[in-house]
């Protein structure tokens, strides 16, 4: 089940919308002029547990997250507190 989230924050221009299922993180924007962005989930202990930059020249815009072991994670994209959730 997908649990659409959105930033807490203004986190770049145009807005990103975190979308977080049971496999991945998904990151839509509204406007295609994303350049370039940086996400990182961070662990309970504030340990960055997976890291992507993102261009506008990709088409897969997600984290696959499967592998992550179950607990309380942090998105931010560019430095900046997107979301929080549960694995």
């Amino acid at each position: 089940m997908l649990q659409p989230v959105s930033a807490a924050t203004p986190v770049s221009d145009p807005a990103v919308k975190v979308v977080v299922s049971a496999k991945r993180i998904w990151l839509v924007t509204d406007e295609i002029s994303v350049k370039n962005m940086s996400v990182q989930v961070i662990d309970q202990k504030g340990k960055i547990v997976l890291e992507k930059n993102f261009s506008s020249k990709m088409t897969d815009w997600s984290l696959y997250i499967e592998q992550l072991p179950k607990g309380c994670y942090t998105v931010q994209i560019d430095g900046q507190k997107a979301t929080c959730f549960k694995h």
